[in-house]
Order: C-alpha cells, then structure tokens, then sequence
C-alpha cells in the first residue's frame, strides 16, 4: 500500500514537473492564450488530485488508482497513438492551374492589361475580392504596415535579386561526354543528398513525381502567360531549409519577412545547382523555386517524406514544424524514392476522433460559413491552401 501510495506521489510530481515547463514554455513563446488554457487545465487536474489524496473517504484507494490510471492513459494515447490513418484523397487528382493561385495572380495579370481583362472575364467571383486586396500597400512597400526605411529596402533587394536570378531556369542536358552517365538510383540519389546538405539544405527527400502536382498553366513563372505547361519528368527531389526561430517568432514584424526572403534565396540556391548538375550529368532537370514554379512543392515534400500535410495546408516537419522554405527538382535521372513518413503531428487527428462530436461541429460550422461541400460520412471535404498556390484536389480530413 505504501509503495503504492508512493508511486501515485512520483507520478503526480513528474507530471507537475511537465506541467511546468509546457507553462514555461507558453511563455517564452509568448503564447500567452495557450499559458492561461493550459494554467486552468492543469490548475483543476492538481485540484482534484490534491482532494483525492489529502481527503479521507470510502474505497480511497481504488479511486486514486482509477484516477491515476486513467490520466496515465490519456498520457499514453496522446505520446503514441494508436492509429496511422492518413489524409485520404479519394478519386482522381486534377491538376491546379497557376493562374488561379492567389499569390500568383497579382503578379502577371495587372489592371488595364489584356491577360486581367482576360482572366476576370473567366473568374468574376474572384474581382472584388482582388481588387480589395489590390488597394493595400505590397510588402516592403512605403504606407505598409511594416515598413521601415533601412530594412525594407533590404527585403526587396533579396526578393528583388532572387527574381533576377531566377528567371531563366530551363536549362538543357550538357554532358561532358556527350551521352548520360549510367550510375544506379541508388548512388546517385544518395550522392544528390549529400551535396544538398553540403549546399545548406537542411532536409532533403527523392519521390516519384505524381503529376497532379504539376501546375496545368502558366501564371507567375518565366514563359508566357496562360501556357500549358509541359514538364516530361518522373521523380522529384524536395529541399527544406529551416527558417531561423528567433526570427519567425517576430512574426509578422520585418524579421520574419527578411527571414521568408533569404530562406527563399537558399533554397533556390541549392536547387538551382542540382539541377543544373543533374543536367551535366547528361539528364534533364529542372529547378523549381520561388517565384518559378512548374509545380507545387509541398504535396511533393510529403510524398519525399520531409514531414506531413498539416490541416491549414503547411508542411509540418518532424524536425522544425512548419518553420521551413521548400524547393524542388524534377528530372529524368532515374532516382530512389523515399517514403512518406507519419509522426506525432497525426495526434491531432486522433484526439479530434476522439471528440468526433465536437470536432464535427465546429469544422462543419467552418466549413457551412465558407460555403465549401461537406461528406456526409463526417468527412470535410476541404480546400487546402499551399505556399506555391491553391492546392484543390480533394483532401479528406476525418474528424
């Protein structure tokens, strides 16, 4: 019994300790919402425990045993899920047009030019809207709300730089001996991943290429507007350079913009070398990089398993979360494709399934707000929002 009794005590004093620094940690993060929540939480779980222990009453014991072992399983169930249900895209995959990214439209298409009157002609449901968000000052620009006379003009100089850099990609298979080198999958992914860590590259993946992530046409990147965009590749290499935390944590002050340029600016640094490497290797490849986009990079990420599909859309890696800016090869250079991987960030999935009514609720109250479609099953079927544009395939999310 007292042993039992003293075991109740280390497990409620080690999980004070992580109640502590999860609290410490809310601070220094300057998530002062989650602080208060988690403060109220945990303040009544040490409430009820402190009266379970101190007070006497019938059958004491096997109440505290029940007690305790019921939190020691919520512990368990949220540190190791039981299920590793994926996203599910049910159906054929179509591919996105990146005119339609919204990013991408306020750069080519401008007001008084055919290729806007064209494109408002065949969208009119997205006009006002733009033309709202056309009125605001741009990034970096003078009147925005983070403007400041030395650091902005810094943030247009790199993206500035990167779009002069970045223009002209499509390089062509110029092997020095006049015919592709003939080395194994194997080899010479391992080789690429090698040199994109010694380039900078902080997480890099091989796959297949699944064509639905190819864009269909033309919208911000080199060529000429509304093109079909024809890109023969079969794997794709996918590059993740981390973003500076005490950087992002500025957010959405000027260094989180410096930060997004130069991490941009990396990324394409390393993929730009690649694949002209790749093409010295007597294969084609192609560079895809901010700004010059042939297809979107984070479903590609995913299937290269550098993390997971989030549910707003971002990549959320098991290393730095979301805090990275991604780049991506094509090419033809027969590669060895990695895995997709599943890790903690599922837990968010299973404690919604395990809340199905409320999560139902409320993501079906977005969803009705939002006027997107809803599966009756208890599925959303959602619209999810890319970096690199409007990724609408089909994403399932079960709640």
């Amino acid at each position: 019994m007292v042993l039992i009794m003293a075991f109740f005590g280390f497990f409620q004093a080690f999980f004070f300790i992580l109640t502590i620094l999860f609290l410490i940690a809310t601070i220094k993060e300057h998530h002062y919402p989650a602080f208060m929540r988690g403060l109220c939480v945990f303040g009544v779980i040490f409430l009820i425990g402190s009266a379970l222990i101190y007070f006497e009453y019938p059958y004491k014991f096997f109440i505290i045993l029940s007690a305790n072992l019921i939190l020691l399983a919520g512990i368990v169930l949220i540190i190791f899920p039981t299920t590793s249900e994926r996203l599910n895209i049910p159906g054929p995959q179509l591919q996105i047009d990146e005119r339609d990214a919204f990013f991408h439209r306020f750069y080519k298409i401008q007001p008084g030019t055919p290729e806007f009157e064209a494109y408002y002609k065949s969208h009119p449901e997205k006009h006002k809207v733009d033309v709202k968000i056309r009125a605001k000052p741009q990034l970096c620009a003078l009147n925005s709300k983070s403007y400041h006379p030395l650091i902005s003009p810094f943030q247009l100089a790199l993206f500035d730089v990167l779009e002069g850099i970045t223009r002209e990609i499509d390089w062509q298979p110029t092997p020095p001996e006049n015919k592709p080198i003939n080395v194994s999958p194997e080899m010479i992914t391992q080789q690429l991943k090698e040199m994109a860590a010694y380039l900078g590259a902080d997480l890099v993946g091989t796959t297949r290429l699944n064509k639905a992530y190819i864009y269909s046409h033309i919208g911000r990147s080199s060529g000429k507007w509304g093109e079909p965009i024809t890109l023969n590749h079969d794997y794709a290499i996918a590059i993740a350079v981390e973003m500076r935390h005490e950087m992002v944590q500025q957010a959405p002050d000027n260094p989180t913009m410096t930060e997004t340029g130069f991490q941009y600016f990396e990324a394409a640094k390393i993929a730009m070398i690649l694949a002209r490497y790749i093409n010295f290797l007597g294969y084609e490849a192609r560079a895809h990089v901010d700004g010059n986009y042939r297809v979107m990079c984070i479903p590609i990420a995913v299937d290269a398993g550098l993390g997971e599909l989030g549910r707003l859309g971002l990549l959320i890696t098991p290393r730095f979360g979301p805090r990275v800016r991604l780049s991506v090869v094509t090419t033809n250079l027969p590669l060895q494709p990695d895995s997709p991987i599943h890790f903690v960030c599922r837990i968010f999935v299973l404690f919604a399934k395990n809340v199905r009514s409320i999560a139902q609720v409320v993501l079906l109250q977005r969803v009705k707000k939002k006027s997107m479609p809803v599966w009756k099953n208890g599925s959303v079927n959602r619209k999810i929002a890319i970096i690199s544009g409007v990724h609408r395939g089909q994403i399932v999310v079960s709640v």
